[in-house]
């Protein structure tokens, strides 16, 4: 069975990501007391930096959507990016040339180490009409690792983290990625539809046909045939992993794994004919961008000198769960106190 053709935004409609997140803020202002020190807190990064964090409104990420796709086109094209956007698109030009070869050694290394170069999701059960497919061998999990219910999943995780423990980073970090979600999502499927480049499996010659401007209908009949550049399931992922290791910078396990997660999504991307390799550099820079205008809202960056010891710094103590990982490579939450 090949790839089914749905990036984030369709596979996870934008409502889903309402009904997860939007009562959570809502409800942890009935469980949080009105005082302002409660809808903030301070967190001690290292000893010269402390992040506050407010806790988000209800709305607070969508409304923030619109304001990331202005910026994000705006800052693409300031002089100051010109040398960035050039060796962006000098990358994506080279790439383009060497796809087909690449496209075609991935599959063969791929049949090698015995990852299928199909799609081998099924589909367990569903939820509201929507078909809930999840993945059965090896090359399955490494495109489940883009599906958009995975990033939903992760932001609905650390909403309630935050809604339990009325922790501000987590509930911002919750409203940071559905805004990256729904933003990265625009963006990915306005520029396929602009496009209407061929994915592999359906190309009809080498590197995949470009129709730019494809007629919106034959689009919709044949999504395969047009929606390859850029990749959302990249996107997404980097926008999350963006998110997340930007609150959360002690946590040093947190990079690491988004270059394993995202080299293994695209890699089987390639290898079972969803994606060519040069769909990625685009899709990267636009999750990253959004990552870091997601993150520049709801949170306050204070520095103190060293020489001032904690002058400058809130000290009071401060607790709440965050992403942890021991020794032997497990995942999870930890209780965490600062003072």
């Amino acid at each position: 069975m090949r790839p089914s053709r749905s990036d984030s935004l369709i596979r996870t409609p934008v409502w889903i990501l309402a009904l997860v997140f939007l009562p959570g803020p809502a409800l942890a202002d009935q469980v949080a007391s009105s005082t302002a020190s409660r809808k903030t807190r301070s967190y001690v990064i290292d000893e010269e930096t402390t992040y506050v964090f407010e806790k988000p409104g209800p709305f607070d990420f969508a409304g923030a959507v619109p304001k990331d796709i202005q910026t994000y086109v705006r800052d693409s094209f300031r002089r100051e990016n010109y040398l960035k956007l050039g060796g962006m698109m000098a990358l994506t030009a080279v790439l383009v040339y060497y796809d087909q070869t690449i496209t075609d050694e991935t599959q063969k290394f791929g049949r090698r180490i015995h990852i299928s170069n199909e799609d081998r999701t099924t589909e367990f059960f569903r939820v509201a009409g929507l078909p809930i497919r999840l993945p059965t061998d090896t090359g399955s999990a490494l495109y489940f690792l883009g599906d958009g219910w995975t990033q939903v999943g992760v932001t609905a995780a650390f909403f309630g983290t935050g809604l339990v423990r009325d922790d501000p980073r987590a509930l911002r970090t919750a409203s940071q990625m559905a805004e990256g979600i729904v933003t990265v999502g625009i963006l990915t499927q306005f520029l396929k539809h602009v496009t209407g480049r061929e994915s592999p499996y359906v190309s009809t010659s080498r590197g995949g046909r470009w129709v730019p401007f494809p007629d919106q209908i034959e689009y919709h009949k044949h999504v395969a045939r047009y929606d390859a550049y850029p990749s959302g399931h990249v996107a997404t992922a980097m926008v999350a992993f963006t998110i997340m290791s930007e609150n959360y910078p002690e946590q040093r396990w947190i990079k690491p794994l988004s270059w394993l997660w995202i080299s293994g999504l695209s890699f089987q991307m390639v290898n079972n004919g969803v994606h060519w390799i040069s769909d990625y550099p685009l899709s990267l820079a636009i999750g990253y961008s959004i990552g870091k205008l997601a993150v520049s809202r709801g949170r306050k960056v204070v520095k103190s000198q060293r020489a001032g010891g904690a002058a400058g710094r809130d000290r009071s103590g401060t607790c709440g769960w965050e992403p942890a990982a021991d020794a032997g490579m497990g995942l999870g939450l930890r209780f965490r106190c600062a003072f």
